[in-house]
């Protein structure tokens, strides 16, 4: 029976060399080279057995590791001069730089594919034709919301991870029957007991364009005793 050597594929010398360096987790700046350069020379063996491209750069870093090996079985003179560099140390810059470089494109390559699974809608504009009417200053009003998304969370500037949202079918008519449902034993209401159950910005949206409805076909009316005074809700119209 035959057994075949599966071959990881490398795209190149220091891509095979970091690979050999994380498997025996070793320290990039303390290469035990005579390891190294033996199994760097093994898998170059490999490659021409299988007929795989060996490069010019496979060969080049492998004269630079037998090199670097050689370096190292020489005897090391004490003439009182200063000490000479590591013979592996040039080689662990750049594998160092190699490493970095890679982890940094990996990083980018996770965010290319998380990015290309995001999608955005863009804002919807609608038309007004008719005038809105109400007794409280619509710049209160506009205030108003802002603290109804800020209290429920939904304005938060950091930054999130990415995650999935569900799909959520919200209408403005089921919320106007919600809020019928909810004034139909109470005359008036805070404005922000309006969105006690919202937790998503679609839903407060939709309960505020539902309130704004309400207000317009005279069911409901909004009020404010003072300024800075928190708005109520008024229910004027038949249950």
């Amino acid at each position: 029976m035959e057994y075949e050597i599966q071959l990881e594929e490398f795209q190149g010398p220091f891509d095979l060399l970091l690979h050999l360096v994380n498997k025996h987790e070793i320290d990039i700046f303390d290469i035990p080279i005579s390891t190294i350069t033996s199994q760097y020379l093994e898998y170059l063996e490999k490659m021409k057995e299988r007929n795989l491209e060996l490069t010019s750069a496979f060969i080049l870093v492998a004269s630079q590791l037998i090199e670097i090996k050689s370096k190292m079985l020489l005897p090391v003179e004490d003439n009182g001069e200063e000490e000479e560099e590591d013979p592996r140390e040039a080689l662990a810059r750049r594998l160092y730089e190699y490493k970095i470089f890679k982890e940094i494109s990996a990083f980018m390559k996770s965010r290319e594919n998380q990015y290309l699974h995001t999608y955005y809608k863009d804002p919807e504009y609608v038309e007004w034709t008719q005038e809105f009417v109400t007794d409280v200053d619509t710049q209160e009003l506009f205030k108003a919301f802002r603290q109804v998304l800020a209290t429920v969370d939904l304005l938060r500037e950091e930054e999130e991870p990415m995650r999935t949202i569900p799909k959520e079918i919200l209408r403005v008519e089921d919320k106007i029957l919600e809020i019928r449902l909810l004034m139909k034993h109470q005359e008036r209401l805070f404005f922000r007991g309006l969105f006690t159950s919202a937790k998503t910005v679609q839903s407060v949206i939709t309960t505020f364009l539902a309130l704004l409805q309400l207000v317009k076909e005279n069911w409901l009316r909004l009020e404010q005793e003072g300024n800075f005074s928190e708005i109520q809700i008024i229910r004027i119209g038949q249950v």
